[in-house]
C-alpha cells in the first residue's frame, strides 16, 4: 500500500476486520432470522429499520463530541458496543427474533460510533492524490477477507452452531480495539458543530446537494439488494455452507474489480467507468427478473459483485472528495459527514419499508420486480455520479 501513511494503513486494517464482522451480521444473522421465521423477511427488515433509525438519530447527537472532542474515544467505544451486540446474540439464542428492537438499536449506536470517526479520520488521512488508491485498497482487502470467511462461517455454523460462531466473531472485535490504540490522534476542530451552517452552504454549492441525493439513493439500493440476495440464496441453495460458498465466490469478483480499479483507474475516467457499470448492473438484473433460474441469478450476482460494487466505491470516493473541498474541509467536514450518513440511513429505512410493502402485497414476483426497480435506480445514481465527477474535476469545481 504505497504512499499511504501509518494511520491510513491502520484504518484499512480495522475496516477489513470490521467488514468480516458485518458480513457475519448482514449475511448469516439475516439467514438465522430467515431460518427461525420460515423465510419471513419482515423481521430482518424491521431489524434494519431499528438499526438505521437509531444510527440516523445518533449521528447529529455525536457530532459535537466527535468534531471537537476525542474522536478516537468514540471509535473505540464502538467496538465495546459491538461486543454487547454479539453477547446479546449468544445469550438470546433462538429468542433473538423477539428482541429485534433491542438488537437493532444497539447495532445502530455501534455503527454511529464506528462510522462517524472512521469517515472523519479517513477523510483527513487519505487526501489529495491517494484518495482513489486508499479506497481501492480498502475495498479490495475487505473483499479478500470476504472470500475466505464466508466459507469458514458457513462450514462452522453447519457442523457446530450459529451461537458458537458468534463467540468467534467476538474475538475479531477485540482485535479491532487493540489496533485502534496504534492510531495517532489529530487535533480536533475548534469551531462548534453546526449542521445549519452546512445546510446554508449547501444552497450555494450544488456539489454538496448532489452528493447527499446520491447518498439517499445509495442507501435504499445497496443494503436492500444485499438482503434480497441473501434471501434468494437461502431459498435456492438451502444451507449455510452453500450460502458461505456462494458469498465467497462472488467476493473474488469484488476483490479483482476493486484491485483493478485502485491500480489503474484515475479520477478523470470516473464518468466512463460509472456509465459502463450502471448499464451492466441493470442488464444482469433484467435478465434475472424476466428469466428467474439459478443460472440467471448467478449471472445477476456476477454483475452485482463487480459492476455494482464499483459504483458503490466510486460514489464513496466522490463523497470524500466533496468532504475535502476547501469550502467544506476547513470548517464543516464533520457536519458534512454526519449529514451524509443521515441521508444514507434515511434511504435505507425507506428501502426496508419498500421490502415490507412488497411482502405484504402477497404477490410472489414483487420482490423480483423490486430488484429490477432498484437496479434502474442504480443507473440513475450512476448518471448523477457522472455529473458530480465532472463537477469535482472540472474547471468550475470551485463554483459548483
Amino acid at each position: 500500500m504505497l504512499n499511504l501513511n501509518h494511520n491510513a494503513r491502520l484504518l484499512i486494517a480495522i475496516h477489513t476486520i470490521h467488514s468480516v464482522i458485518e458480513l457475519f451480521i448482514n449475511t448469516f444473522l439475516v439467514a438465522y432470522f430467515l431460518n427461525l421465521t420460515g423465510n419471513n423477511i419482515i423481521p430482518a427488515a424491521m431489524f434494519y429499520i431499528f438499526t438505521y433509525g437509531v444510527l440516523s438519530l445518533f449521528f447529529p447527537l455525536l457530532g459535537p463530541f466527535v468534531k471537537c472532542g476525542n474522536k478516537l474515544a468514540a471509535y473505540r467505544l464502538s467496538f465495546l458496543i459491538n461486543a454487547i451486540v454479539l453477547l446479546l446474540i449468544i445469550w438470546l439464542k433462538q429468542d433473538v427474533t423477539s428482541y429485534i428492537w433491542i438488537l437493532g438499536s444497539f447495532l445502530g449506536l455501534e455503527k454511529a460510533l464506528f462510522y462517524f470517526p472512521q469517515n472523519l479520520l479517513s477523510s483527513q488521512e487519505a487526501g489529495g492524490t491517494v484518495i482513489v488508491r486508499f479506497h481501492g485498497y480498502r475495498s479490495a482487502l475487505a473483499g479478500a477477507a470476504k472470500i475466505i470467511m464466508p466459507v469458514i462461517f458457513g462450514w462452522f455454523i453447519s457442523v457446530d452452531s450459529f451461537i458458537n460462531t458468534a463467540a468467534f466473531v467476538l474475538l475479531l472485535t477485540a482485535a479491532e480495539l487493540v489496533l485502534s490504540f496504534f492510531i495517532t490522534g489529530r487535533a480536533s476542530y475548534h469551531k462548534p458543530f453546526c449542521i445549519k451552517a452546512l445546510l446554508a452552504l449547501m444552497l450555494k454549492r450544488s456539489k454538496i446537494k448532489s452528493a447527499l441525493i446520491i447518498d439517499f439513493i445509495n442507501g435504499f439500493i445497496f443494503d436492500i439488494l444485499d438482503v434480497l440476495v441473501v434471501l434468494y440464496v437461502v431459498y435456492m441453495f438451502k444451507t449455510n455452507l452453500n450460502l458461505g460458498i456462494f458469498t465467497s465466490v462472488f467476493a473474488v469478483l469484488t476483490v479483482l474489480s476493486n484491485a483493478f480499479f485502485g491500480r489503474f483507474c484515475r479520477y478523470g475516467a470516473f464518468s466512463i467507468f460509472l456509465s459502463f457499470c450502471s448499464l451492466l448492473t441493470f442488464s444482469g438484473a433484467a435478465y434475472f427478473v424476466f428469466d428467474t433460474t439459478e443460472i440467471s441469478f448467478v449471472i445477476y450476482n456476477l454483475t452485482f459483485s463487480s459492476a455494482a460494487q464499483l459504483i458503490r466505491t466510486m460514489t464513496s470516493i466522490n463523497a470524500f472528495k466533496v468532504s475535502q473541498d476547501k469550502s467544506v474541509a476547513s470548517l464543516y467536514r464533520a457536519e458534512y459527514l454526519a449529514l451524509r450518513e443521515i441521508f444514507l440511513n434515511l434511504g435505507r429505512i425507506f428501502g426496508f419499508f419498500l421490502v415490507i410493502a412488497a411482502v405484504w402485497s402477497r404477490r410472489p414476483d414483487m420482490l423480483k420486480y423490486l430488484i429490477l426497480s432498484l437496479s434502474i435506480m442504480i443507473v440513475f445514481m450512476g448518471y448523477l455520479s457522472v455529473n458530480l465527477s465532472r463537477c469535482l474535476c472540472g474547471k468550475e469545481k470551485d463554483k459548483c
